[in-house]
């Protein structure tokens, strides 16, 4: 027979073994169905039964606290949803009767302000490669113009040439 010692701070020692053990470890040895002897620390008296008992407890307990932290998460996340929609609907209200857009109504404003400087961007760079095309267009049609000029000059002069050789030679003649 094993003879266990219970201190008040809830630790055992195996006597026989000169060990502490767990709590893990009684449950064990009681599933083994090993003569056990658990003895008080304090006064000496046996509390082999009270402490089988105990034993047994701490799974279930385990088990009723688990179950009870997840209904107390479940309960959290529903209360957090639920102040978070409510939050959000009451705020909308508040907004709406002072006359203020609400963030939807903001986000949909700021999509469209977007949408629009997209556009005149567009625009703005259209606009600059025309005014290019123009100036091209312009610049071409001013050099087509300057070798018209050059070439009415040339022939202006081809054509005043002979009069002004006959002007010379009546000045000579005259002479």
């Amino acid at each position: 027979m094993l003879t266990i010692k219970q201190y008040a701070n809830g630790r055992y020692f195996d006597e026989v073994n000169k060990k502490y053990i767990t709590k893990e470890d009684l449950a064990k040895l009681f599933a083994k169905k090993t003569k056990v002897k658990i003895i008080s620390s304090k006064d000496g008296r046996d509390i082999t039964k009270t402490t089988i008992s105990h034993a047994s407890k701490p799974q279930k307990t385990e088990k009723k606290t688990t179950k009870r932290q997840n209904v107390l998460k479940k309960w959290m996340e529903d209360n957090k949803k639920w102040i978070r929609d409510n939050m959000d609907e009451r705020i909308n209200k508040i907004l709406s009767a002072m006359n203020l857009a609400t963030k939807e109504q903001v986000k949909k404003l700021t999509a469209g302000m977007d949408a629009l400087n997209d556009k005149v961007n567009e625009l703005e760079k259209n606009q600059a490669k025309r005014a290019k095309e123009m100036e091209r267009k312009h610049i071409e049609k001013i050099k087509e113009m300057e070798k018209i000029q050059s070439h009415k000059v040339q022939q202006a002069e081809k054509e005043q040439a002979p009069e002004i050789e006959d002007m010379e030679v009546s000045q000579e003649t005259v002479l």
